[in-house]
């Protein structure tokens, strides 16, 4: 059974594994980094393992972004993600907060997101770190 909770630390290397695991870079020495802050962010876990995860950064007030939203490719497709991201919006809700970001890289994901109720709309993306060899070191 999946329990579902929120800001439950989690160290780099199971962030890092869940990444790899949906196909994303690992970014274990940035999750590591001290600097790093979120609003909250909500863990899915089966027997100890973490099979889901969605982080949140906001102002507090107005605005959040949905920075992340991962479920391991083992439990993708059970509902999982969706009860991620209802929790999370009803958590945003309670606090007060009414607009609520998301970017998402793929034009099949476009679909549901608005069956979770965001719309389209135009926005504009920029990095600006330095780019990294896959050991996470600066490229020259």
């Amino acid at each position: 059974m999946i329990r579902y909770e929120f800001d439950t630390p989690i160290s780099p290397a199971a962030l890092a594994d869940l990444r790899e695991a949906v196909g994303w870079n690992r970014m274990e020495r940035d999750l590591a980094d001290p600097r790093l802050h979120n609003a909250f962010h909500l863990c899915a876990i089966d027997s100890d393992r973490l099979v889901g995860y969605v982080v949140v950064v906001s102002n507090g007030v107005t605005d959040a972004y949905i920075q992340d939203l991962m479920v391991h490719p083992d439990k993708q497709k059970q509902g999982v993600g969706r009860e991620l991201m209802q929790r999370t919006l009803a958590r945003l809700r309670s606090e007060g907060v009414y607009m609520v970001s998301v970017i998402y890289g793929e034009a099949a994901l476009q679909r549901y997101y608005e069956e979770l109720g965001f719309y389209t709309m135009l926005c504009g993306q920029l990095e600006l770190r330095p780019e990294r060899d896959e050991a996470g070191s600066e490229a020259p």
